[in-house]
């Protein structure tokens, strides 16, 4: 089993204009010269809707199921859409609220939403909301996740390409360290593999058995050096606590992401599948 543990929704069905709005910032940058070049070679679908064209791709890349992570309230509706369309390929997160609102009882939202709306982990943004990871919205999120048993992405390291907003401020995933030991059952998934706080984030990894790493963005944004940080977590955790994500913003950058894995010489077929999918698998026990 394949799984995309770290996939938002697509804003649209024209690649062509995404890329094309793309260059007016980033024209010049080697992440995206690359991309457009390997987007360029990849088979277009003429599928009627994005969801319809993400499963396209997914199966081009023989992705089977995928994690969908929303950013915000809104999303959250959006993503049950998508659970809709495809019920045996995409899983359910949940952004919980992440601004303090005393008519709001998030504790009574977060187990509702688990319960009852069948959502099956948190992805939580509390640093583009100019928050710190142990800030105190995060509490109950913990708590929930420590009594369901479920997972928490959580962004970590540098922002996506383009988001003009001080994230990096806050995104040290060294703030995990004052909880992660408190909340055992809970499982913190650090986004990007933290960096360029890549260090702190295989430290925590080997320090705490509930701690992971995903490697979201990392096979397009900085090959070469992806291959650096797997093979030094390697070294140090093995390969069981990592998982593949591709959070490209478009369907076909998930192509892109698999591929990477697909041609790399320097793991087993065995330790390349355990990051590609068993070991997500086994974080959501299916």
């Amino acid at each position: 089993m394949r799984i995309d543990f770290h996939c938002h929704l697509f804003p649209a069905m024209d690649t062509s204009k995404m890329v094309k709005v793309g260059s007016v910032i980033f024209e010049g940058y080697g992440f995206y010269e690359r991309m457009v070049k390997k987007i360029q070679n990849i088979k277009s679908s003429e599928a009627n809707n994005i969801m319809e064209k993400t499963i396209f791709h997914l199966n081009n890349a023989n992705i089977d199921k995928v994690v969908l992570l929303p950013v915000n309230m809104k999303e959250n509706q959006e993503v049950q859409k998508w659970v809709e369309f495809a019920p045996e390929v995409f899983i359910p997160f949940y952004n919980p609220p992440e601004k303090s609102d005393t008519n709001v009882n998030v504790t009574d939202v977060i187990k509702k939403a688990i319960v009852e709306e069948g959502y099956k982990g948190f992805k939580i943004m509390l640093t583009f909301r100019k928050k710190k990871l142990d800030d105190q919205l995060i509490y109950p999120v913990l708590e929930a996740a420590h009594k369901y048993k479920i997972p928490i992405v959580m962004h970590c390291g540098y922002p996506p390409p383009g988001t003009r907003r001080s994230v990096l401020t806050y995104s040290n995933p060294i703030y995990i360290d004052n909880f992660a030991s408190s909340y055992p059952k809970a499982n913190i998934i650090i986004t990007h593999m933290g960096y360029p706080f890549t260090d702190i984030a295989i430290a925590l990894a080997a320090q705490y058995p509930n701690v992971y790493l995903d490697l979201s963005n990392l096979a397009y944004m900085m090959p070469s050096r992806l291959k650096e940080l797997l093979i030094q977590a390697n070294e140090i955790i093995g390969v069981q606590k990592i998982l593949f994500g591709s959070d490209g913003n478009t369907p076909e950058m998930i192509e892109i992401a698999v591929d990477y894995f697909d041609n790399i010489d320097f793991l087993s077929n065995e330790e390349i599948e355990k990051i590609l999918g068993l070991n997500g698998a086994k974080l959501l026990g299916l």
